[in-house]
């Protein structure tokens, strides 16, 4: 799964319609970058992706204002708003830290419940890969990498930081905050 996907996706949705450019804009503004892997180039490389699939359809601008030839506008297709669901459910699951941070994102596409939901299986997952590495072994000297107590100790505060968030934000979804699309008039 690609984040550049989901958050192309996300943006147009959000948008309705809009240039690349105007995408590329929406995910420096929302400093995509610094939570994500995606650069620019992938937001161009996901748009042409995404049209070729239909998922977003491709038009001309008839701005007249703009001297030069017109720009490529795009809007999601339906297939493109299932699309984007979908990644966006898988998002949330996800114990990928760049997947995630897309899906809460745009989790305000979801109902409520479902988001609650989505993440309680993200934190059962996080909850069993922290039981799993808390029973590796570690040695003084480590024969492999795999077995280096800095190292095993790492992904321990990793994921039981990330159990930690995601309870925290279950705990706030739970508590009414945030606005979600069956909130919304």
């Amino acid at each position: 799964m690609s984040a550049a996907r989901l958050l192309v996706l996300g943006a147009l949705a959000r948008r309705g319609i809009a240039h690349g450019y105007g995408v590329h804009q929406d995910l420096v503004s929302w400093r995509a970058d610094t939570w994500t892997s995606v650069k620019p180039g992938s937001i161009y490389h996901a748009l042409e992706k995404l049209a070729s699939q239909g998922l977003i359809e491709p038009s001309s601008s008839e701005d007249s204002t703009k001297l030069g030839p017109a720009r490529t506008e795009y809007a999601i297709t339906e297939e493109g708003r299932q699309e984007f669901i979908r990644l966006l459910e898988a998002a949330l699951k996800n114990n990928d830290f760049q997947m995630v941070a897309a899906g809460i994102a745009f989790m305000e596409f979801l109902p409520r419940a479902r988001a609650a939901r989505l993440l309680e299986e993200r934190l059962d997952s996080l909850r069993a890969t922290v039981s799993f590495l808390r029973t590796l072994p570690t040695q003084p000297i480590p024969a492999d990498p795999s077995k280096h107590p800095e190292l095993v100790g790492l992904w321990v505060g990793y994921f039981d930081y990330a159990v930690a968030s995601t309870e925290s934000l279950l705990q706030a979804l739970r508590s009414g905050s945030y606005l979600f699309i069956d909130e919304q008039k």
